[in-house]
């Protein structure tokens, strides 16, 4: 609608359904032949439109006899229509319009003068304001333009009003660009690409979204995607400057940051090293989780009166690096001052140590070398007054504890932190939490899609579903089984389901390369306590069901309390999680788990208990035997 002021009496809108307003309410324009010749006086902005132009606009090439008269006819009703306000003149060969200075708006001019200053400030320098007036200006359109004209008129001038349209989004598409909101406008110009393939502007503002979002194999994906588009439907290879655009992403090369930014590196490098930018990439092919990453996204760059702390906490494969890295990537912007990613090994056998990481981060914030400060006390001292005053942004990766996590918290308001753990997290002071699960079905079909390959998943569904069915979710086991199906493409997608099928083979299965969800569980399994692993194991044993904590009990041969609390201690650390079962709560181990840890229990024990019903409501008996677990 337009946004003409409410003052003026009088507005005509042309880009949407054409429409008159006096004074807030519409004016009945008749039909679309009266439409078209007060379109055809408002677009030719005070030229005199002949007669036989009005005639070809309003009949095409067979018009009839009395054309002349009824041209004249058409003219008088949108004189008195729009009333005194606006001049329907004959001036001949035609007809003329004139529109006052004041009391008439035209959104089809507002669209344009917005337009046209957006532009201006896009060029100067200013693309804040450039971006605030061309979605001004873009707001004025109410859908396709001459709705409801004849349509020799509409198929005359509704392209070229297109083309305005698409040149002024792709001006605030720039604007936005230049503003760092590359991640949020991907999904805008993904849609618009599909709308108008052979447009190379919305090509190029898409490849250099995704380059800067970190998915740089995405950015050269679309390019390929724009040269075989353009070759196919025009015989053309991509513009010189769609070609330059690829071979700086080839390259890496400064010019693809936005100019503010690359202007503030150039004011780094002169006055000494640049600030640290230690984000590893995100991972291109990253699916999901969209609610998960714009919370965290919000929760560090919205306002607030001290420093942000979030946690992004889950079971081993889950994603959470891979989350934490989507979100920072996005919100690098905001913190001009320095990214900074440090592993903390919290999962393995050798954790970085509090005073390690510190001296670590010391230098990064541009501690010279040599000794650092000596007690972990004096470096915390150091470190918070390195940081003090500065805008950074901290991923703190595995941390094993909140005593590893607690020296390395800034107290500075203008930093954030996101921590990834195993381990819930819960002692530290108000974090932000994100609680991360397997992925819905959909999503692991989508993730799995993108990494064996559409084709192969739509000619294979069924073996398709049952792989996505046996990871169960976790993006680790489908990465391994994706990887595992790309890397053998001769091989049919049911042969790896068949294997997956095996319970005993499963484990074995998710093994590519450096990747193992074997030893990602036994990393995470050998920092648990004896009395937790030995919980651990014999849960195993007792079916998929949620475990109650009384059967628990009487499995363990240990008091109801002491079950409940080894079963609630492993799911704080994400080994199982607590649902709703029987009017009360169990215990439910992911399917992967449970597999290593029956494979545990068969190895450690050497004897699994027979299957305990997990529908008494009163504790049962120990079971008097017990069978050898054969695998």
């Amino acid at each position: 609608m337009s946004t003409v002021a409410a003052e003026d009496s009088l507005t005509l809108n042309l880009l949407g359904p054409l429409e008159a307003h006096r004074d807030g309410e519409p004016v009945d324009l008749g039909g679309a032949k009266p439409r078209t010749v007060l379109a055809a006086l408002l677009l030719a902005r005070g030229r005199v439109v002949p007669d036989t132009e009005l005639t070809a606009l309003l009949w095409g090439e067979s018009p009839p006899v009395t054309c002349s008269a009824q041209i004249h006819t058409y003219a008088s009703r949108v004189r008195r229509l729009l009333g005194p306000a606006v001049t329907v003149e004959r001036r001949r060969p035609g007809y003329l319009l004139r529109l006052p200075d004041h009391g008439v708006g035209v959104d089809l001019l507002e669209f344009r003068r917005h337009a046209a200053r957006g532009a201006g400030a896009l060029t100067g320098g200013a693309p804040g304001t450039a971006a605030r007036v061309l979605r001004r200006a873009l707001g004025v359109w109410r859908g396709t333009a001459l709705g409801g004209v004849c349509d020799p008129l509409a198929d005359l001038e509704r392209d070229r009003l297109e083309e305005e349209r698409l040149t002024t989004l792709e001006q605030r598409l720039s604007a936005d660009l230049e503003l760092g909101r590359h991640a949020e406008v991907v999904a805008e110009l993904i849609a618009l690409v599909a709308a108008h393939p052979l447009r190379e502007g919305l090509r190029g503002r898409l490849m250099t979204a995704l380059y800067r979002s970190g998915r740089q194999a995405d950015a050269l994906a679309a390019y390929r995607a724009a040269r075989a588009t353009l070759a196919e439907e025009l015989g053309l290879e991509p513009c010189a400057e769609l070609q330059r655009l690829h071979q700086a992403m080839l390259t890496g090369s400064p010019s693809l940051l936005p100019r503010a930014t690359a202007r503030a590196t150039a004011a780094a490098d002169r006055a000494g090293p640049a600030v640290p930018a230690e984000l590893p990439p995100a991972p291109s092919d990253f699916t999901g989780r969209e609610q998960e990453v714009a919370r965290l996204a919000g929760a560090l760059t919205g306002d607030r009166t001290g420093p942000a702390v979030h946690t992004v906490t889950g079971m081993p494969g889950v994603g959470k690096t891979a989350l934490a890295l989507v979100s920072a990537h996005r919100v690098a912007d905001h913190y001009p001052d320095g990214q900074i990613h440090l592993d903390l090994r919290g999962s393995g056998p050798d954790p970085l140590h509090p005073a390690d990481a510190l001296g670590a981060l010391l230098r990064l914030l541009g501690v010279p070398p040599g000794p650092a400060p000596g007690t972990l006390d004096e470096r915390v001292r150091a470190y918070r007054t390195r940081i003090a005053g500065r805008r950074l942004l901290l991923v703190l990766d595995d941390a094993a504890d909140e005593r590893q996590i607690r020296p390395l918290l800034p107290a500075t308001e203008g930093c954030a932190t996101l921590v990834t753990s195993r381990a819930g997290l819960y002692a530290l002071d108000g974090p932000g939490r994100t609680p991360l699960g397997p992925l819905p079905a959909a999503d692991a079909r989508a993730f799995f899609d993108k990494l064996a390959g559409s084709a192969r998943t739509s000619a294979e569904p069924g073996a398709t579903a049952g792989i996505v069915q046996a990871c169960a979710g976790l993006p680790l086991a489908l990465r391994i089984a994706g990887g595992r199906a790309a890397a053998r493409p001769h091989w049919p997608l049911a042969r790896l389901a068949d294997r997956l099928a095996e319970p005993g083979r499963v484990l074995d299965e998710l093994t590519l390369a450096d990747l193992s969800l074997a030893d990602r569980l036994w990393s995470g399994y050998r920092g648990l306590d004896p009395h937790s692993r030995r919980a651990l194991r014999f849960h195993s044993a007792l079916g998929p069901h949620p475990l109650l904590p009384h059967v628990a009990a009487a499995a363990l041969a240990t008091a109801p309390g002491r079950a409940e609390e080894l079963l609630a201690g492993l799911a704080e650390a994400h080994w199982c999680e607590a649902v709703r079962w029987r009017g009360g709560y169990g215990y439910r181990l992911h399917p992967l788990v449970r597999l290593f840890a029956r494979a545990r229990l068969a190895e450690e024990e050497g004897t699994v208990p027979l299957p305990l019903p997990v529908h008494h409501s009163a504790p049962p008996a120990v079971p008097g035997g017990a069978v050898r677990h054969t695998g």
